[in-house]
């Protein structure tokens, strides 16, 4: 399993992850520039991380671009609950409704779901939201985001646990299982 991940090479070489969820990098732009770059005859078994509530994407666009590419899947990193932040008059947990509903409808025109997760009241909604289209959930605690960015940063396994969801993290990562920052 890999997280396609192109904004990370904007980052100084061993960043904290934490860098990630500040908004100095378009992540989504970077995708989009990697995607018309990418050799059209390579297939990616990936899933392309982006911003799900970023309100200037069309991503009608994305799914064009990563149908070229032979991306088939798609993945919320970083999630919106660890960008967003609470405002007035603004409900705690909108953007993660604009994350999910985004996400069926990557799913409705058939790309694979990896779902990332900060709360298990995110993974329970994930789960209930995108179920059959869910590959995977990626728990990503805030103790995860002091880990440093490395051209390969593992995923590790959790098992199942209580659902039959297959569960990651990012947290104490040693396995071959990998996000790669691609260079």
């Amino acid at each position: 399993m890999e997280i396609y991940a192109p904004s990370l090479r904007s980052f100084p070489a061993d960043s904290m992850l934490v860098m990630a969820t500040l908004p100095v990098v378009d992540w989504n732009d970077c995708l989009l520039r990697d995607l018309r770059s990418l050799d059209k005859q390579a297939s990616i078994r990936a899933y392309a991380a982006m911003v799900m509530i970023d309100p200037f994407a069309c991503w009608e666009d994305f799914a064009d671009l990563l149908k070229e590419a032979r991306i088939s899947g798609v993945t919320n990193f970083p999630p919106a609950s660890i960008i967003e932040q609470a405002t007035d008059g603004m409900p705690i947990n909108s953007g993660l409704e604009l994350e999910l509903r985004r996400m069926e409808w990557f799913a409705s025109l058939g790309f694979k779901i990896l779902f990332v997760a900060a709360k298990d009241s995110e993974i329970t909604m994930a789960e209930t939201r995108l179920g059959a289209h869910l590959e995977g959930i990626v728990y990503l605690p805030e103790e995860a985001l002091a880990r440093r960015i490395c051209d390969e940063m593992g995923l590790i396994s959790l098992g199942q646990q209580a659902s039959s969801m297959p569960r990651f993290s990012f947290l104490h990562a040693t396995t071959s299982q990998q996000t790669r920052r691609k260079k």
